[in-house]
């Protein structure tokens, strides 16, 4: 393996951006064995934590959200609804279109993961300075919003 201070910053990048299709998969498997027990699954979790930040939202804004497919929203919306997890309300702002809610049920299993998942960050991080972690966000964002513009382009 290449010593890092040997490569330019552009390869440096270049090769942070090549550790992110490993990353996904293993951050995917944590979560997936984190949440075992929880009767929830990984796209089950991330609807329910969309729902905590956001409130209550339609499947649209949900799927704006979270950034992924209209299908794969629609899916989970109606797995957690029917298992009562989530609440459809009337939405006062457009008659065919509703809006979700967590349950107190689903509130307090993902409150539950967030608090658990809070810990293990906050102790994890502690290995880094608030420089460090800054500039990780801020590349990671930069990131994501230039790749997010080639599939609109």
């Amino acid at each position: 393996m290449t010593d890092m201070t040997e490569m330019s910053l552009a390869d440096q990048l270049y090769a942070g951006i090549q550790l992110t299709r490993p990353l996904l998969r293993n951050i995917t498997a944590r979560v997936e064995h984190d949440l075992a027990g929880t009767g929830i699954t990984v796209g089950q979790r991330a609807i329910l934590e969309a729902l905590l930040a956001l409130g209550e939202a339609t499947a649209p804004q949900i799927t704006a959200h979270l950034d992924v497919t209209r299908q794969f929203v629609g899916r989970e919306i109606k797995i957690l609804h029917d298992e009562g997890k989530l609440l459809r309300v009337d939405n006062p702002r457009h008659r065919a279109s509703k809006l979700y809610r967590l349950s107190e049920e689903a509130r307090a299993i993902i409150a539950a993961i967030r608090a658990r998942e809070a810990r293990e960050i906050a102790a994890f991080s502690k290995g880094f300075t608030s420089e460090e972690i800054r500039g990780f966000y801020k590349i990671l964002s930069t990131l994501n919003r230039e790749f997010s513009q080639i599939k609109t382009k």
